[in-house]
């Protein structure tokens, strides 16, 4: 029999598929599982003091301080996913952030604190500059090897 129709089948002239390997390497520069941990934090520090919001502004009550505590975490995971070169920044003031929830919504029952320090972590430790393909693939830098010949030759 002959070959099907599918295969056959060219690929139309208007598309590009070297693009979808570009589409892979810029979602490949942002730290997902931190950024979702932070804004998961975020809503559950939120979780309590949105239910108890007829008492959140009683004076002498600490609940808006869970509504503050859980809307920066939510913005710090939010910002963190649309400009990814302040991710560490914000990692620091998420794991911050989750610490001070304790105070004002118990910590978003716990696992909105715990969850937010993960995450932070996980943002404080990203590495934009390398992509996983090619981490220790040029054998050290060319400012190395200048200096290691300099120290050689005296």
């Amino acid at each position: 029999m002959g070959e099907s129709d599918v295969m056959k089948k060219e690929a139309p002239p208007g598309t590009d598929l070297s693009k979808r390997g570009a589409k892979k390497e810029r979602s490949v520069h942002r730290p997902r599982a931190g950024l979702i941990l932070l804004i998961l934090s975020g809503l559950f520090t939120l979780y309590i003091p949105v239910h108890l919001y007829w008492l959140t502004f009683v004076p002498g009550n600490f609940a808006f301080t869970g509504i503050l505590f859980g809307g920066l975490l939510l913005a710090c995971g939010i910002i963190g996913w649309f400009m990814p070169s302040y991710v560490r920044v914000l990692g620091i003031f998420g794991i911050l952030l989750s610490i001070l929830s304790l105070m004002g919504a118990l910590g978003g029952m716990v696992i909105g604190m715990l969850l937010g320090i993960v995450g932070g972590c996980l943002c404080v430790a990203w590495d934009g500059g390398k992509s996983l393909g090619q981490a220790g693939t040029d054998g050290g830098s060319s400012d190395e090897k200048v200096e290691i010949r300099e120290s050689a030759t005296g």
